[in-house]
């Protein structure tokens, strides 16, 4: 998705420090890699809620960012979510919850875990909004809303990353099947 060039770079997804494989399994992140990097999602989940509450003149000028698409975001980047909203997202089938890194990273006795979190809530955001639009009757959200959303989802760059564990794979190797993506299983659909 082309997104304005006005689209500040705090607005788009963190790239990890690392690869996100099976070797986080026997060598993860540094507590102190896992919390810097921690703080940058966070930092990036703020810059995000603000600009949508505001309506920031950066994401006012994104294209299909409609009212509903922006009530979409603020629900899934929401670290608190009343009944209706669990029953929503229960029923849905993604996976979906709550943004969970709400704690200090350096208050966090496992950071690691803690940036594991929040990539999983990711991949469950993501798969949703590549799924939800493809329904027969009324969508909850169109393509282009759903594309919307997902350009906040992403990092600045994408090419060359897988969409689930944005680590860095040749052409060869991008699909998620194909290099055995960790962060796939958290991708199922309803």
């Amino acid at each position: 998705m082309k997104r304005p060039k006005a689209h500040s770079d705090n607005l788009f997804f963190p790239i990890p420090p690392a690869r996100i494989d099976r070797t986080l399994e026997v060598a993860p992140l540094l507590p102190a890699v896992a919390a810097n990097y921690l703080a940058e999602v966070q930092r990036w989940r703020n810059a995000v809620v603000t600009a949508v509450a505001t309506n920031d003149p950066v994401v006012a000028h994104v294209e299909n960012f409609t009212t509903r698409a922006r009530n979409r975001l603020a629900v899934l980047m929401a670290t608190n979510w009343d009944p209706r909203t669990r029953l929503w997202a229960l029923t849905s089938g993604y996976g979906l919850t709550p943004f969970p890194a709400t704690i200090p990273p350096a208050q966090l006795d496992d950071p690691m875990q803690a940036v594991m979190d929040v990539l999983h809530w990711r991949v469950a955001v993501v798969n949703y909004l590549t799924d939800i639009w493809d329904v027969l009757g009324e969508p909850e959200l169109e393509m282009g809303e759903c594309m919307a959303i997902g350009g906040f989802m992403r990092p600045a760059r994408l090419e060359g990353r897988c969409v689930y564990c944005l680590t860095e794979f040749d052409f060869h190797r991008i699909d998620p099947d194909d290099h055995g993506c960790v962060l796939m299983s958290h991708a199922s659909a309803a």
